[in-house]
């Protein structure tokens, strides 16, 4: 067996695939993690999001997805 890595998921990517690649290591909705950026760009904090973000799109390599839905969960 395979231990996880973190990856981008180029297939599901809206900007870089990021997100789609951290709600897969942590088995959450890609929406989740895709609101967590957001907010933290909305909100007045001392995190700088935009460079995390931009380091994990240049450090994370690209891969498919650990999880892969359930066959009653496709989209046809």
């Amino acid at each position: 067996m395979t231990a996880k890595q973190l990856h981008q998921i180029p297939s599901e990517a809206m900007l870089g695939g990021v997100s789609a690649g951290l709600a897969d290591y942590f088995g959450i909705d890609k929406v989740f993690v895709r609101l967590f950026f957001v907010l933290m760009l909305i909100l007045p904090t001392s995190v700088p999001i935009v460079i995390i973000y931009i380091v994990l799109w240049i450090a994370m390599p690209k891969g498919e997805r650990y999880f892969q839905a359930h066959p009653d969960q496709r989209h046809h």
